[in-house]
C-alpha cells in the first residue's frame, strides 16, 4: 500500500511521541537518583516482530540494543502466540540480547481485537541487583553468577495481574528492594502509557494504516542510510585502539575493526580482537552491535529516525569468545570499556573517508563509580551511583566539548544538591581541569575534577574507569587528550592513588574520592591554531600559560 506523505509523517511523529511520553512518565515516578535525576534510562515501540520503530530521546546504547533483546525474547522464550492483552514480559539476560544485569527490560503487547500491532519497551540502569558489590559492579567478577540476579525472559504482569512472587523473589535478592522496586514499577507504569497512546492511533488509522506506517519508518530509514553510504568511496579501512586492562590483569585489550564499504553497505570486521576476559570488562553481541549502530548513524547522518531499518545496511562481524561478543559464563557489567572504545576505533578508521564528519578521540569512557554505606554509623545503609564525564575530541573546524555526555551514552548531569540532600556526602571540588584538552589546530575538550567527600562512618568504592593509560588519541597531527586519575585524600598527607578499576575499597569518615577525567583529543597540528583561539583559552583559563607556549609556541607578544 502507498502510503501518503503527510499521515507517514503525522503517524510516525505520534510514536516518537509515544515513546517519549513514556520517558516522561519514568521521569516522575521513578524512585532512584540514576534514573530520575542522571536520566539512566530509554524508552520504545517495536513492531510485532520485534522490530524498533520509533523511540525516545534517551540513551543509544540502550535503544540500538533493545530490538535483539526483544527479537531473542519472541525467538527462544516467549514465541507471540503465548502473549496476552496485558502481558508485561521482564528481562536482564545479556546473553538474550541484553547488556549487563543492571539493565532491566519491560516489554508490553498492544493489542487490538485480538491482532497484536506492537510492543511498548523499556529499559532502565537499576540501583542494585544483586552480587558481589553494592550498586552490582563487581570489578573482580570471573563469572556472570557473581554479578547480580539474572533474569531470563519472564512474565512480571500475566493478563493485567502482578506476579506477586516474582517481585518478592527479585526484592529478596537486592540490596535497596524498596528503591529497586519502585524503579520497576515506574517502567510497568509507563508501559501502560505507551499501550494507551498507540490504542489513540489505532483509532484513528485503523491497524492496517499503522501497520503500513510502521513499515514504511524501516524501508524510508534503510533508504536514506543506504544512499549516504552510497556517498562513500568504496574499500577497506582500519582502525585499532586499545582499552586499559581488565581491572585483574594488567593487560591492554586490543580491539580491531575493518570496515569494508561497498554497495550501500557496510561491513563491520572485529576480527583480530582480543579474547574475552575473566574479569567484568567484556560485551556481549547486543552491546557490539548497539555501539557500531550508533557511530555509523551519528556518523553519516544522525537525523536518519533511528529505527530498525537503519541497521539493515550495516553487517557485523565479531567474533564468538572476544570481548566484542563474549559467551556465557563470561561477566559483564563493565562492558562500557569495550563499547566506547569499539566508538573511538569507528571514528579512527572513518576519518579516511570523510575526515569532515569525525570528532578525535573523547574520554572514552562511562566513568562509573559507586560509593556506599554499610549502615554502621548513623545512617542505613545506602548505595550512591554516578558516571562522570570527560572532554569531547576536536573536529576539522570546532573544539572539542568541555566535560560532556559523548558517544553511546546521553547521560544526564545529577545535581551536587541533590546528592548531598539524599546521601551523606559533601562535595569540595568540581572544576574543569586546564591543559587536559589535547593541543591541535581545534583543541580537545577539558576533563573534569570533582572532589566528593564521604560522611559516614564507613563503607565502600567501587570505580569502573578507562583511558588511564591509553590516552584519547589525536587525528591529522592533533595531540592525544589527558589520560584520567584517581586518588584518596588529594590534599591530605595520606593522599593515596587509585586504579582505575577500584574493587571493594574501604572508606572512613572523613575520607575525600577525587577523580580527574580525560580529556579529548586535539584535531590538526597546533601550529596551525589561531592566535586568538589561544589567547582565549588562556584568558578562560582552559590552557595555561605553560602549556600556551610548549604546544602552540604562543608567547606575551602574541597578544
Amino acid at each position: 500500500m502507498r502510503i501518503d506523505p503527510i499521515t507517514f509523517e503525522v503517524v510516525n511523529n505520534a510514536l516518537i511521541g509515544v515513546a517519549e511520553q513514556m520517558a516522561a512518565t519514568i521521569l516522575r515516578t521513578s524512585y532512584s537518583t540514576v534514573v530520575r535525576e542522571m536520566l539512566d534510562y530509554s524508552t520504545a515501540v517495536f513492531d510485532p516482530k520485534g522490530r524498533i520503530i520509533a523511540q525516545s530521546c534517551r540513551i543509544p546504547i540502550h535503544l540500538n540494543s533493545m530490538s535483539r533483546s526483544l527479537s531473542s525474547t519472541l525467538d527462544e522464550a516467549i514465541p507471540i502466540e503465548e502473549w496476552r492483552p496485558g502481558d508485561i514480559v521482564l528481562t536482564n539476560d545479556p546473553y538474550m540480547g541484553g547488556q549487563h544485569l543492571p539493565d532491566i527490560q519491560t516489554f508490553l503487547p498492544v493489542f487490538s481485537k485480538g491482532e497484536l500491532v506492537a510492543i511498548c519497551g523499556t529499559l532502565a540502569h537499576h540501583l542494585d541487583v544483586g552480587g558481589m558489590r553494592p550498586g552490582s559492579y563487581a570489578g573482580d567478577a570471573v563469572e556472570i553468577y557473581q554479578e547480580g540476579l539474572r533474569l531470563p525472559p519472564i512474565k512480571i504482569f500475566e493478563e493485567g495481574k502482578l506476579n506477586e512472587r516474582l517481585f518478592a523473589l527479585i526484592g529478596a535478592n537486592i540490596r535497596q528492594p524498596e528503591t529497586t522496586i519502585g524503579d520497576l514499577r515506574s517502567q510497568t507504569a509507563a508501559l501502560e502509557i505507551g499501550r494507551d497512546g498507540v490504542m489513540e492511533l489505532i483509532e484513528r488509522y485503523g491497524v492496517g494504516g499503522l501497520t503500513d506506517c510502521m513499515e514504511h519508518a524501516i524501508e524510508t530509514s534503510e533508504k536514506r542510510l543506504r544512499d549516504k553510504v552510497c556517498e562513500l568511496p568504496a574499500g577497506t579501512y582500519e582502525g585499532v585502539y586499545f582499552v586499559d586492562d581488565d581491572g585483574i590483569k594488567n593487560e591492554q585489550i586490543r580491539i580491531v575493526t575493518k570496515i569494508t564499504i561497498a554497495d550501500g553497505s557496510i561491513h563491520v570486521d572485529f576480527t583480530g580482537t582480543d579474547p574475552q576476559r575473566r574479569a567484568p570488562i567484556n560485551a556481549t553481541i547486543s552491546s557490539c552491535e548497539s555501539a557500531v549502530y550508533f557511530a555509523i548513524l551519528a556518523i553519516l547522518d544522525p537525523t536518519i529516525p533511528a529505527n530498525f531499518g537503519v541497521y539493515k545496511p550495516i553487517k557485523i562481524t565479531a567474533p564468538e569468545g572476544t570481548v566484542v561478543n563474549a559467551q556465557p559464563p563470561a561477566p559483564v557489567v563493565g562492558r562500557n570499556a569495550i563499547t566506547h572504545t569499539i566508538v573511538n576505533a569507528l571514528m579512527m578508521a572513518l576519518s579516511q573517508v570523510v575526515p569532515e564528519r569525525i570528532t578525535a578521540a573523547y574520554y572514552g569512557m562511562s566513568n562509573v563509580h559507586i560509593l556506599s554505606g554499610d549502615g554502621s554509623g548513623d545512617h542505613e545503609s545506602w548505595i550512591f551511583f554516578d558516571i562522570e564525564v570527560g572532554g569531547g575530541g576536536a573536529r576539522q573546524n570546532k573544539d572539542g566539548l568541555d566535560c560532556y555526555s559523548q558517544g553511546i551514552h546521553n547521560l544526564a548531569n545529577t545535581p551536587i544538591e541533590m546528592i548531598e540532600t539524599t546521601y551523606p556526602l559533601r562535595f569540595k571540588r568540581y572544576e574543569f581541569i586546564p591543559d587536559t584538552g589535547g593541543a591541535g589546530r581545534q583543541r580537545g575538550g577539558l576533563g573534569v575534577r570533582r572532589d566528593i567527600e564521604f560522611l559516614d562512618e564507613s563503607g565502600t568504592l567501587e570505580t569502573q574507569f578507562d583511558k588511564f593509560k591509553v590516552a584519547p588519541f589525536g587525528l591529522f597531527g592533533g595531540q592525544p587528550g589527558a589520560t584520567g586519575k584517581l586518588c584518596l585524600n588529594p590534599d591530605g598527607n595520606d593522599r593515596r592513588e587509585l586504579p582505575s578499576k577500584t574493587v571493594n575499597f574501604k572508606l572512613r569518615h572523613g575520607d575525600v574520592f577525587s577523580m580527574s577525567t580525560q580529556g579529548g583529543g586535539g584535531y590538526g597540528p597546533s601550529e596551525e591554531r589561531d592566535r586568538k583561539a589561544i589567547a582565549r583559552d588562556l584568558r578562560e583559563e582552559k590552557v595555561s600559560p605553560q602549556s600556551a607556549h610548549g604546544h602552540y609556541g604562543y608567547s606575551e607578544s602574541d597578544q
